[in-house]
This record gives C-alpha cells, sequence and structure tokens, in this order.
C-alpha cells in the first residue's frame, strides 16, 4: 500500500511539475498595425509556440493607436511588446542614434543567423539609419508597369517596346489623340502630384539620387535631384496623368480611363475586374528605366518585425521573429494567399514563381516582379527623412498646384526649411509626441483596423 501511495505521489509530482512548466510558457506580445500580417500569425500560431516554447498574443491596432500606445510604452508608462510590426515608409519609430531608437539595431543576429545573404539588400536599406539595421522586413512589394494593351495599341503605341520614362511620355501624347477621334479620354498614369509620393516616389527611386547626404543633410538642391524634379514637371504637363481615385481605381482600370499604372505586388489586383471583363488586353512588363542603362526596380509600401528596447532575451526574439517572417513554407503559402513577393532570394526560384497569370495573356508575372525586386535600389534614409519629403511636397504642391511660387523658390525653400529642422537638434519623438494630431494619419481608421483587436489565443 505505502508503494502505491509514493508511486501516485510521484505521479502527482510529475503532472503537476508538467502543468507548472506548461503554464510558465514565456507570454511573446506582437503589436501590429496589419491585418494580413495578423491573420498569417494566427494561423501559425500552434506551430510558433509549439517551436519556442511561448505562448504568442497579438494585438492588431490602428497606425494612430499604434504610434500612442508605443509612444507610451517607451516613456514608460505602458508594458511594451515584444515584438512590433510596424511599416517601413513613415514608420516614425527609427532614429541613426542607437540610444535614442526606440527598437533596437539587429546587425548582429541578421550575420550570425545569415539572412544578409539570403534577404535583398535594398529592403533593409529603407529600415537601415547609420548603418544600423533596425528590422527584419516582410516582403519586396517589386513595382511593375500594367498597362492596357487594346488602349494603347489603339493609339498605336507598344508599350512593350518603350525603354525609358522620356520615350513613355512621349508616346503618351498619342493617348489624348483618342479623344479627339470620339474615343473616351484615357490617361497614361495616376498620380497625386503633390511631390515625392505614389508615382514620383517610385520613379525617383529609379534615379538613385538622394536626397539626404551621408550625415543626414537634406539635399534637395542637388543638380541631380533639380535635373528630376524639371524632368517629372515636364512630365506632369503633358496633360497624360490623372489624379488617384483610390476608391474608383478598379473601375478607371476596367473602363480604360487609366491605360497603364505602376503596382507594386500588393495593388496588381486592381487589374482583376478588368481581366474578368474581358473588354481589354492587359498586360505586365518591368518599368521604363529613368536613363538607359539604369535599374528597373522600384518599391512601394511594405512591414518589418523589430526588437523594442527593453525586451527581454532579444536573441531569442529575433529567432522567433526569423521564423515568423522566413520560414519556407510560410513564405510560399504568404505567397500563394496574397501574391507578395518575398525579399528571400533564396527561395525565388521556387516553381510557384514560375506560373503563368491568365489576367496578363499568361504571363509569368511573378518573373517580371522578380526581376523588379533584383533592381531594387537601397535608399540612403536619415532621422529626418520622411520630414523631409513632408517639407518638399509642401513646396511642390505651392509651386505646381497653387502656383503661388517659382521652381527655384520651391526647391530652395524646402532646402531650408529641411535644414532648420536638421539644425534644430529637436528629436523626430518630440515632435511625434507633440504633434500627433498631425502625424499623417486620418482619424477615420479603415474599417477592418477600426477597433483594436486582440486575438483570442
Amino acid at each position: 500500500m505505502k508503494k502505491i501511495t509514493l508511486s501516485l505521489c510521484i505521479l502527482c509530482a510529475i503532472i503537476l511539475s508538467f502543468t507548472e512548466a506548461k503554464q510558465q510558457k514565456r507570454i511573446v506580445t506582437v503589436w501590429s498595425f496589419g491585418l494580413f500580417n495578423c491573420d498569417e500569425w494566427k494561423m501559425r500560431k500552434d506551430d510558433i509556440d509549439k517551436k519556442f516554447n511561448i505562448d504568442l498574443k497579438i494585438e492588431l491596432l490602428s497606425p494612430k493607436n499604434f504610434l500612442k500606445r508605443f509612444t507610451n510604452a517607451m516613456s514608460g508608462s505602458e508594458k511594451a511588446p515584444d515584438i512590433i510590426d510596424w511599416m517601413i515608409e513613415n514608420n516614425r519609430i527609427l532614429y541613426s542614434d542607437p540610444d535614442k531608437s526606440f527598437v533596437i539595431p539587429l546587425n548582429k543576429y541578421i550575420e550570425k543567423y545569415g539572412l544578409a545573404k539570403k534577404v535583398i539588400a535594398s529592403r533593409f536599406s529603407s529600415i537601415t539609419y547609420s548603418g544600423n539595421i533596425y528590422g527584419l522586413p516582410h516582403d519586396a512589394h517589386p513595382a511593375v508597369l500594367i498597362y492596357n494593351d487594346t488602349v494603347w495599341k489603339r493609339a498605336g503605341v507598344d508599350v512593350s517596346a518603350i525603354e525609358t520614362w522620356d520615350e513613355f511620355f512621349e508616346e503618351a501624347k498619342k493617348l489624348l489623340l483618342l479623344k479627339k477621334n470620339g474615343m473616351p479620354v484615357h490617361f497614361a498614369l495616376p498620380s497625386s502630384n503633390m511631390g515625392l509620393a505614389d508615382s514620383m516616389f517610385m520613379i525617383w527611386q529609379q534615379t538613385e539620387i538622394p536626397i539626404v547626404t551621408k550625415d543626414g543633410k537634406p539635399d534637395f538642391n542637388s543638380p541631380q535631384f533639380i535635373e528630376f524634379v524639371k524632368k517629372w514637371v515636364s512630365w506632369a504637363e503633358t496633360g497624360t496623368m490623372t489624379p488617384w481615385e483610390w476608391t474608383n481605381f478598379s473601375n478607371q482600370i476596367a473602363d480604360g480611363t487609366i491605360a497603364s499604372y505602376i503596382a507594386p505586388d500588393w495593388w496588381v489586383s486592381q487589374s482583376d475586374a478588368a481581366a474578368k471583363k474581358g473588354k481589354y488586353s492587359m498586360r505586365i512588363r518591368n518599368l521604363p528605366v529613368y536613363k538607359k542603362g539604369m535599374k528597373c526596380g522600384s518599391s512601394w509600401g511594405g512591414s518589418f518585425l523589430a526588437i523594442p528596447k527593453g525586451t527581454k532575451d532579444p536573441e531569442k526574439i529575433f529567432q522567433i521573429m526569423n521564423f515568423m517572417q522566413y520560414d519556407k513554407d510560410a513564405v510560399i503559402e504568404r505567397y500563394k494567399n496574397s501574391g507578395m513577393i518575398p525579399p528571400l532570394k533564396n527561395i525565388w526560384n521556387h516553381k510557384i514563381f514560375n506560373q503563368k497569370d491568365i489576367r496578363f495573356e499568361n504571363a509569368q508575372i511573378a518573373r517580371i516582379q522578380i526581376k523588379s525586386a533584383e533592381n531594387l535600389p537601397e535608399i540612403l534614409m536619415a532621422d529626418h527623412f520622411w520630414n523631409y519629403l513632408a517639407d518638399f511636397g509642401q513646396q511642390y504642391n505651392e509651386y505646381y498646384n497653387e502656383k503661388h511660387i517659382l521652381f527655384d523658390e520651391m526647391i530652395q525653400n524646402a532646402q531650408n526649411n529641411a535644414m532648420i529642422r536638421f539644425n534644430s537638434k529637436i528629436d523626430p519623438y518630440e515632435i511625434i509626441s507633440s504633434d500627433i494630431a498631425n502625424d499623417g494619419f486620418d482619424d477615420e481608421e479603415p474599417e477592418e483596423t477600426t477597433e483594436e483587436d486582440v486575438y483570442d489565443n
């Protein structure tokens, strides 16, 4: 009887020990602004938990709420997450000085785990400040040109034969002549024409002309940048571009109003309605180049995972992030579900990227996108980079749209305003904290991210 009692005690102790160990799983919290990313990690939660013996908690926040809460967390008024998933563009949280940055540099881990050889350098460049790589990019988001071959051919233009943007906009003038022959109006590109945004932003990347110097100063008055802006203005004055209508964009493609557009991988689906309608032949190709011999690649949008300051055991967290972003099976599944090109060079030879796409006359769309990804220029970043873009955009609007200033004044005003920002030595984070209402995000968030969503785990 004593032996049975002793055995039961030992068994109970083992069960209790196992239960306690299970209960002591480390909770790893992720804050994200991206619904699609959260959905992916939610589906993979069991695998992630099992591989690292953790309990992954995923919180979906609106961009505005993300910035507010993360700023509070960095000041100590709220518990910080272990991982953040944030946007590459207009990111607001990175700094050249690691002591001031909200997240830690990952250089040593990137090198240790071989990611420097696997991930394209251009995607790291957008989240690198003074040599500090602060995150792991989720996708490459290479841009290509989608065009309505039917409409362009009616104008007598073979878009596939165009080499440079100068040629593109010269040929685009022929689209305007179609209206004189009783055809509806057709435009060559959509563009907000508000400075370095959307179409202008993507073509500017191809020039490889930096807007900052290596020490972080604005460089709008460089001869190369001035040449680019003058060229852009000359293109705009052809009248072949029309403003973006985000909510009506798919319809404009389907009815031929917009005869072509620069499409990162997440925007390709805007052609689905046109392809389904079958009225036009939709084609896809790499972007024209800025000048002959230059790179055809460009990119727009994206997100990255990063480790906030103070996170316990950052190397383990890095391993978790590496698995979340770059597990081969998950990346392939991500492409199947989204059509987004991964930044991992070592899987681009997978057969899934050879599939033909009936929307674009059976073109191997991924191969065209991958060529763009291979040709993505690296962007030189600085602490005020996104603020500098806003400074330029304000002056460009005053010059081109409002007609209040001359071209030279636009350039000099943008440079002067950006230099005031640079010389003030004001911490960009202080600007965010004191001016959160003007952080670039609308009070009304998109429907799917209006409310904070803490996934049930």
